[in-house]
């Protein structure tokens, strides 16, 4: 997986518990064109802290133009934004 880093528009839900969970995102490609990919499976999310701001990492896998890939969210809990962090 190729580290990617671009802020992401996300779609995503909560269970009862308050478990968030991704469903879709959209990003800007090189042509400045908006690209909708939805996730298809959540492997696994974990909770970790980097420079002392809460993050939730979720691995997922996604389909990118007919190909399924694997890739990693990260959201920021203090600012509630979204990254694309590896693909």
């Amino acid at each position: 997986m190729k580290v990617i880093m671009e802020p992401v528009e996300m779609i995503g839900w909560f269970d009862l518990k308050g478990v968030l969970m991704p469903i879709k995102f959209r990003l800007e490609t090189k042509d400045h064109e908006l690209k909708t990919v939805k996730v298809n499976k959540v492997l696994y999310h974990t909770e970790e802290k980097i420079a002392g701001n809460p993050i939730r990492t979720f691995a997922c896998t996604v389909v990118v133009n007919g190909v399924e890939k694997s890739c990693e969210l990260k959201y920021e809990l203090g600012t509630c934004k979204w990254v694309l962090f590896k693909i």
